[in-house]
């Protein structure tokens, strides 16, 4: 069966893997290099709202990656606990899954109490629940400026403070 499919590609056609056909209703797909030489694919443009917000220059480097981040933290500390064994030797020294968690917990304590529970709410909402701002874009903006500050992100040169 393989054989019959590259026999039907002509061979300067460099092979392509674009995934389902479901996945282009998920949004725009933008091709995207592989490991493998001359092996392409595709992936959706914009993964959450925060894509969406940066390709459309609402809000900036530096607060997109601050959401980013936000969002990962978010996403571990609230990840639910998995009961599973383990095959392999246990590594001494490493952080247990829930040890991690916990860890995270406290970060995002520690922002959310800073923050406030206005900018705090937008956040949680667009960032990791990846609904619209709609009219609450400039506490977003805020928000993550706050949190590229406090993550100590680099400013751009030119930039406002």
């Amino acid at each position: 069966m393989k054989s019959r499919a590259r026999a039907r590609r002509a061979p300067d056609t460099p092979a392509a893997d674009h995934g389902p056909a479901e996945r282009a209703q998920h949004g725009e797909l933008v091709t995207r290099e592989t490991m493998i030489a001359g092996v392409t694919g595709k992936r959706v443009k914009h993964e959450c709202r925060l894509d969406w917000y940066w390709d459309k220059c609402s809000i900036l480097d530096r607060q997109h990656a601050a959401g980013i981040r936000f969002r990962r933290e978010w996403q571990l500390a609230t990840a639910a606990p998995k009961v599973i064994g383990r095959y392999g030797a246990r590594v001494t020294g490493r952080y247990e899954f829930t040890e991690t968690q916990l860890a995270a917990r406290r970060r995002l304590a520690r922002v959310m109490t800073m923050l406030g529970q206005d900018l705090a709410s937008v956040l949680i909402d667009v960032c990791c629940y990846d609904n619209w701002a709609g009219e609450r874009l400039p506490k977003l903006r805020d928000g993550l400026t706050w949190l590229a500050d406090d993550y100590g992100l680099p400013r751009l040169a030119g930039t406002k403070p």
